[in-house]
């Protein structure tokens, strides 16, 4: 059986800050008993996620329009502030780093899901958090408890602050690692 396509638009990572993820990885895997964590290269934070039912002119489209709204937005930094989880606090469904609050990529993020929905995608409408996922769903029999992440991670570190320079078209191949295929890029200004 051939697992669904899906694909997405995100903002993409530099390498030296998915580095210091997989370093906190590193620190967190041991202790954290999460079912399944993201391999590096797959680290980013999702600005709009379009499902695995795009059509080839849907597809075609999205490669036309985020070239024009890249233009329209300078790049900008941004800092990982926190860890944090999504789901029962006892057993959470993500493990994530998150980004300081930034109107930025806040007004990014507004450009392109507004773009998305013109183009006729369906997409979810919950309020946008910027995270980063780290692991899913939680396997241990003990509940998580949000204490084991302190002392582990230091979102302080110099490293946590990045410039956001560019924005991605992935495709997903679930049976792959990593997962995510890079189909286009868009470059802020």
């Amino acid at each position: 059986m051939e697992q669904q396509t899906h694909y997405f638009l995100a903002l993409a990572l530099p390498a030296e800050t998915k580095e210091l993820l997989h370093k906190w990885r590193e620190m967190l895997e041991p202790r954290l008993k999460f079912k399944s964590w993201v391999h590096p290269e797959d680290l980013h934070i999702t600005l709009a996620f379009l499902g695995g039912q795009a059509s080839f002119k849907q597809l075609t489209d999205i490669k036309k329009k985020m070239p024009e709204i890249a233009k329209k937005h300078e790049r900008f930094t941004l800092q990982i502030n926190e860890m944090g989880t999504f789901g029962k606090s006892d057993s959470p469904r993500i493990l994530w780093a998150g980004v300081e609050e930034n109107e930025k990529l806040r007004a990014l993020r507004r450009d392109v899901y507004g773009a998305c929905t013109d183009l006729g995608f369906s997409l979810d409408k919950r309020s946008f958090t910027p995270h980063i996922t780290m692991a899913r769903r939680w396997k241990s029999e003990s509940p998580f408890l949000p204490t084991q992440l302190k002392d582990i991670v230091q979102p302080k570190e110099e490293k946590s602050i990045f410039e956001a320079g560019h924005f991605v078209l992935y495709q997903t191949h679930l049976n792959r690692s990593p997962k995510y295929q890079p189909l286009s890029i868009f470059s802020l200004k």
